[in-house]
C-alpha cells in the first residue's frame, strides 16, 4: 500500500516539550506506522524539528508569524507540488489561514485542528480565515463539546466534522513529584494547584472568591503555577483572599506537571472556551485528580464523582464545597487520584488518537483517487 503525504503545518516557540508532547508524538506515531509518510513544515528553531528529525521525519522551516503570508503560501504550495502532498493538517490559526489558502485550486485535501470551544462566528469575517475557511474539509476537534460548539457554525458538519482526543503515554509522567520545600509548608498542608494565565476567563478570581468560604484554620494552600509574583493584580487578587499566607504564586514553570503530581489536587475553575485541559491530563496521568468547571470538554476528561469533581462555571460556593471535601476525605481523594490515573490509560492513550486521526487520513485520500 502506498503511503498517505501528509504535509503537517505547526506554529510553535515554545522550547518546553510538555505542551506540544501530545499533537506531536501522535504525528510521530502516524509516520511510524508506515501507512503514512509525514513532512513537517514548522518555524525555524522550533523544539520540533529536533523531535521530529530524531524520528526519521523530513522538516522544512518556514516563518509564520503573519495571519497571512505571501511568501509562506507560496512555499507551502511549491512543497505541495514537490512531495506530491495528499493532505495538509494544520495546527492552530497562523498555519490554518496560511496553510488553507495556499491549497486553494491544488488537489490535496485540508485538515484543521480546533482545540477549544468559542469565538467562531459567522458574521466574523476573521472565522473565515479560520475554521471557516472554505477550502478546509475536515476539522479534528480535541473533545465532543467542541465538535458540538462548532456543529452550529459549520457548513455539513456531520461530514466535515470528527472528535479525537489526544493521546498520552505514562512513560511520559515518571519524573519525581516537584521539590515544594522552599514554601515552608506546615504539616499536612492539602495542596491544590492551579495552571492557568491571568487571563479573566480561567476563573482565577472565582477560586479567591471560594477561599472566603472555607471555615477558618484549614490547611488548604494553593500554589499557582502561571501566576507571577510580582504582578499586582496577583499580589491583590491575594491580599483580598480568604487565606492570603496560604497562596503561593510560583510562576512560570517548566515543571508544571512535576507540581501537579506533588499536589494533593488539581483545580481548574474555567468560565469558558476551553477544550480538553492540557494541564489536567498532566495531573491526572501522575494520579492528582482534579475539580473543574463544566465549560468545554472537562466532564468528559474528568468523570465525576469517580476521577474528580465537576462544578458549574462561576460558582464560587461549588468550587469552594467540592475542594473542601476533597479536604476532609484523604481516602476520597486517593481513589478518585487512582481511577483518573487508570482514565488516562484507557480513554486518552496514543493508540486511539494514531487510529482515528489515520482513518480520517485514509478515508480523505481515497476521495482524491
Amino acid at each position: 500500500m502506498t503511503p498517505v503525504r501528509v504535509l503537517v503545518i505547526e506554529r510553535e516557540y515554545r522550547s518546553n516539550i510538555n505542551p506540544i508532547r501530545p499533537e506531536a508524538a501522535q504525528i510521530a506515531a502516524l509516520h511510524q506506522t508506515g501507512q503514512v509518510r509525514v513532512t513537517v513544515m514548522c518555524n525555524p528553531g522550533s523544539i520540533l524539528e529536533d523531535y521530529y528529525r530524531e524520528r526519521g521525519i523530513e522538516v522544512i522551516p518556514q516563518p509564520l508569524e503573519r495571519k497571512l503570508s505571501l511568501s509562506a503560501i507560496r512555499h507551502i504550495r511549491q512543497v505541495i507540488r514537490s512531495h506530491r502532498i495528499q493532505l495538509l493538517h494544520l495546527f492552530s490559526n497562523t498555519p490554518v489561514s496560511n496553510g488553507a489558502t495556499a491549497a486553494i485550486g491544488l488537489p490535496v485535501k485540508v485538515i484543521a485542528y480546533r482545540g477549544q470551544t468559542g469565538n467562531i462566528r459567522r458574521l466574523d469575517p476573521s472565522s473565515y480565515l479560520s475554521m471557516l475557511h472554505p477550502r478546509i474539509d475536515k476539522i479534528i476537534c480535541v473533545a465532543k463539546a467542541v465538535e458540538q460548539d462548532l456543529a452550529r457554525h459549520v457548513r455539513q458538519p456531520e461530514k466535515r466534522l470528527a472528535t479525537v482526543y489526544k493521546g498520552h503515554d505514562p512513560s511520559w509522567y515518571q519524573n519525581p513529584p516537584a521539590d515544594l520545600s522552599a514554601l515552608n509548608l506546615p504539616e499536612g498542608a492539602f495542596t491544590v494547584s492551579l495552571v492557568a494565565n491571568l487571563r479573566p476567563r480561567k476563573g482565577l478570581q472565582v477560586l479567591m472568591d471560594a477561599t472566603h468560604i472555607w471555615p477558618a484554620g484549614h490547611n488548604i494552600h494553593l500554589l499557582l503555577v502561571g501566576a507571577e509574583p510580582d504582578n499586582p493584580k496577583i499580589q491583590q487578587m491575594i491580599a483580598n483572599s480568604g487565606c492570603p499566607n496560604q497562596i503561593h504564586p510560583l510562576g512560570w514553570r517548566n515543571d508544571a506537571p512535576e507540581v501537579a503530581a506533588a499536589s494533593n489536587l488539581t483545580v481548574l475553575p474555567t468560565l469558558k472556551r476551553e477544550g480538553l485541559c492540557r494541564a489536567v491530563l498532566e495531573a491526572n496521568s501522575y494520579g492528582t485528580p482534579a475539580v473543574m468547571s463544566d465549560t468545554g470538554g472537562n466532564a468528559e476528561l474528568v468523570a465525576d464523582g469517580e476521577t474528580g469533581l465537576i462544578v458549574p462555571p462561576g460558582d464560587a460556593r461549588a468550587l469552594a464545597e467540592a475542594i473542601y471535601r476533597l479536604y476532609q476525605d484523604p481516602a476520597l481523594t486517593a481513589r478518585f487520584g487512582a481511577a483518573a490515573k487508570q482514565r488516562i490509560i484507557d480513554k486518552f492513550n496514543v493508540e486511539q488518537g494514531v487510529e482515528a486521526t489515520l482513518a480520517i487520513y485514509k478515508a480523505l485520500a481515497a476521495e482524491l483517487a
